[in-house]
Parts: C-alpha cells; sequence; structure tokens
C-alpha cells in the first residue's frame, strides 16, 4: 500500500498536469453541487460558465488544490507550489486592484476569498490568522467597491452570502461590530432571496445582533453595563428560539439516529443526519450563537447573584435575574454543545464501523466545523469527556483533511481545560480572574 501510495501521483503527472489535478481537488471538495441554500463556493459553476477565468482566480484556486494535494499524498513538492502559486495570485490580485474595472469584477473579490482560505488551511500561528483577517476586510471593501446592486443578481447574491459568514465570523472572534453596510445589504438582499435564503439572512441579523452587542463589552468580564447585557441578550436568544422553530421544513429538517454500538467517532450514543451539509452548517452557525449568548447571560448573571443579591427576589416577579435563568442558560449551553457533536459524523461522512478519509468527507466540511467545535468546548460548562472529544475530532481534520487551523485549536483544548476549570471557580466565587481574557485571538497565541 505504501508503495501504491508513492507511485500513484507519478502516473497522474504523466495524463494530468498538476495543475489539473489542484483545480479537479478543489471543486470537488469546495464548490458542492447542492444548491438548497447559499454560502458555499457554488457561485464560481455560474463564472467558469459565463466568463474568461483570469490568471488571478486560476492560481487562486490551484494554491488550494495543490495544499489539498499536498497533504493527501504527504508530498512537499505539492506544498512547495502551492506558496508559489499564492504568491503568483497575491502579485496579480495587487495588480487587478490598480484597475478600478478589475477591481469590482467578481473574479478580484473571489480570489481574495480563496486567498483568506489558503491561510486558514496552511495555518502556522498568528500570522496566518492575522493573514486570513486581513483577507477578509480587503474582501469586505472589495464587496462595497462593487456596489449594492451587485445583490441583484444571483451571482452576486451567493458571493455576499459566502462572505458574510467569513465577516461576521471574523468579527466575533475579534470581539469587533459588524460593518454597518453589511446589516444594510442583508435587507436589501431579501427582496430577490429564495424563502431557504431569506432564511439564513433573517439568522445572520440575529448573529449581527450579538456581535454587536459582544463589541460594547472588553470581555466577558466586563461588568460595567451586567444588566443592560443580560436582557439584550436574552432578547437575542428568544429570537433566535423563534428562528429554530420557523424553518423551512424541506431544506432544513434533521433526524436522531441511535447508535447500535459505540464509535470513536460518534460522541454519544446518536447522531444527526441533515439535508446536505449547509443545512448542519446553517444549524450550526445557530447553536454557536446561542451558546456564545447563554454563556454571556451566565457571566455576567453569576456576578450579579455574588454582587448584587436584591436583584434576585424570591417571589421570581423579575425571572431574568433568578437561579432558574442561570439554571436554563446552563442547560441550553450543555445541550447546543451536545448537538454540534452530533453534527459531526454527518459532516465528516461517517459510516457504522468506518474511519473519516477524504473519500469519505469533503473538505470543506472540515472547514466549517472548526469554529463550531471550538466553540461548543472551549466552554468551562462541558464536560472534560466532550472536551477531549472535540479536540481528537480537529485533530483529524488536521491530520487527515489538511486543514491546518485545527491543529492548534486542538491544541489549545488540551492546554486549556485547566484553565476552564479554573476560570469557572473564580466565576462562582465572583472573583476577577488574574489573568488575560481568553479571546480567540489570544488562545491563538499559545500555539
Amino acid at each position: 500500500m505504501q508503495l501504491a501510495m508513492q507511485i500513484t501521483p507519478l502516473v497522474l503527472e504523466l495524463s494530468t498536469s498538476s495543475a489539473e489535478q489542484a483545480t479537479c481537488y478543489f471543486f470537488r471538495n469546495y464548490v458542492l453541487e447542492d444548491n438548497s441554500t447559499s454560502g458555499s463556493f457554488q457561485y464560481l459553476h455560474e463564472i467558469y460558465d459565463n466568463e474568461l477565468i483570469g490568471p488571478a482566480l486560476t492560481d487562486s484556486i490551484e494554491s488550494l488544490g495543490m495544499v489539498g494535494l499536498a497533504n493527501f499524498w504527504k508530498a512537499s513538492e505539492f506544498q512547495f507550489h502551492a506558496n508559489k502559486k499564492y504568491n503568483s495570485a497575491l502579485r496579480l490580485v495587487s495588480s487587478r486592484l490598480r484597475n478600478e474595472n478589475e477591481a469590482r469584477a467578481d473574479q478580484t473579490l473571489v480570489a481574495v476569498i480563496l486567498l483568506g482560505l489558503f491561510e486558514i488551511n496552511t495555518c502556522t500561528g498568528p500570522q496566518s490568522m492575522r493573514s486570513w483577517t486581513k483577507h477578509v476586510i480587503g474582501a469586505s471593501s472589495l464587496l462595497q467597491l462593487k456596489g449594492k446592486q451587485c445583490l441583484e443578481t444571483p451571482t452576486g447574491r451567493h458571493i455576499f452570502a459566502h462572505l458574510r459568514t467569513q465577516i461576521i465570523t471574523n468579527c466575533i472572534q475579534r470581539h469587533v461590530s459588524i460593518p454597518p453596510f453589511i446589516r444594510d445589504w442583508s435587507m436589501y438582499a431579501l427582496h430577490f432571496q429564495s424563502p431557504n435564503d431569506a432564511h439564513a439572512t433573517t439568522l445572520a441579523e440575529q448573529v449581527m445582533e450579538f456581535c454587536d452587542l459582544r463589541a460594547t463589552m472588553s470581555s466577558f468580564h466586563d461588568y460595567r453595563n451586567a444588566e443592560k447585557i443580560i436582557k439584550a441578550a436574552l432578547v437575542i436568544d428568544s429570537k433566535l428560539v423563534e428562528w429554530a422553530f420557523t424553518y423551512p421544513p424541506e431544506c432544513m429538517f434533521y433526524k436522531t439516529l441511535t447508535l447500535r454500538q459505540r464509535s470513536d467517532g460518534v460522541f454519544s450514543d446518536h447522531y444527526h443526519i441533515y439535508d446536505s451539509i449547509w443545512a448542519a452548517a446553517l444549524w450550526n452557525h445557530y447553536r454557536c450563537v446561542r451558546i456564545l449568548i447563554n454563556e454571556v447571560v451566565y457571566v455576567q448573571l453569576t456576578h450579579l447573584r455574588n454582587t448584587q443579591p436584591e436583584l434576585f427576589p424570591l417571589d421570581l416577579r423579575n425571572p431574568i435575574f433568578s437561579d432558574s435563568q442561570l439554571e436554563i442558560s446552563t442547560t441550553t449551553i450543555i445541550q447546543l454543545s451536545h448537538d454540534i457533536c452530533a453534527s459531526v459524523p454527518f459532516m465528516l461522512g461517517y459510516a457504522q464501523g468506518g474511519e473519516v478519509t477524504l473519500n469519505s468527507a469533503k473538505a470543506v466540511s472540515g472547514n466549517l466545523l472548526l469554529w463550531p467545535l471550538y466553540t461548543a468546548a472551549c466552554t468551562p460548562l462541558v464536560s472534560d469527556m466532550m472536551c477531549h472529544w472535540v479536540a481528537g475530532r480537529l485533530r483529524v481534520i488536521s491530520d487527515i483533511m489538511g486543514i491546518k487551523q485545527a491543529a492548534p485549536l486542538s491544541h489549545i483544548l488540551t492546554k486549556r481545560k485547566d484553565l476552564l476549570a479554573w476560570e469557572l471557580e473564580d466565576i462562582k466565587k465572583g472573583a476577577a480572574p488574574n489573568y488575560e481574557d481568553w479571546t480567540h485571538g489570544q488562545l491563538m497565541e499559545l500555539t
């Protein structure tokens, strides 16, 4: 088998160039055929069908495909060529930005989005994440340059929905507010969207609402406006619960399967089956933001419980400030973390008794699981068992699927678990933590 693995790439190279192999790899793993929701690279089919493809987009796609092949074949020469293609794409994009018409083109914007994905898939530490942030900000600027009218075409709306997810994720991690134009454009896009895409936009609206609320706090332990923060967070949470009860059943329904026997690939005794990868991703976005909301509520409410017990009346006239709300937030966090774990087998192509391979799962599934898994496991309220299982799945995503940002996240969860326990104890005692607030950005510095 090892000999076959060594020979096969050479045989392929005789009939198919490395560039063609890389392009095929990328399209197989990132351009999904399912069109039930927007948000992936499906729009590349539209661009390829209707435009002459320029070298900037070509090199961006080939760089990502070669990264995937380098991991698949364990071949350093592919990684070398991937880096060359990435640097070439950077130069070509920079050149296109000097011409306003080329800067406005869909291909330029998509190339920048792809360069950001390259940084995630080849992540070597904090610098990679800073580069990803720069690409996201750059893509956001290019989107504004195109103007709101770009949302009047299907391709424009699909690119916007995809980039919006990137922007929201980045803003949540950096604890900054959402660019105002993103919210404005989301409302405008609703005029043209299908019911399924409109449902995703409604979710994005609530996530952005929370992101802006979180940006007003310096940390989870910023108690200056605790009462106001708790009330605002719970309003957003109630809207998210309403969203979950109004989903389009034809594309968002999922069912729960019970295991016949335990498996390392499944956290508990059950897992979910979804209509599509994007349905699973959308549900996980919902779960992530509700976990973060209820974690804010839990931390802020526990502080008030210790410092202003008079807010907690025995007759429960104000159910927000009560031990009952603490229990509700705790239960919500734990349940939603379990639900994220239950989505993993479907996303990673789980088959009873099988292991994760690139034949069973598409690389995009690994990308879509990174922050949901991390969000589920980084709260101090979940068990050590879940934290270790999530760390193991992240190692699979890194080592088997080749998405290297998963490696430091796995390492962080393993290294951080004791600190999470100390943090929880500090919160319960009402003591201010004597260490830095642990944001995603600061955690990356540990690697």
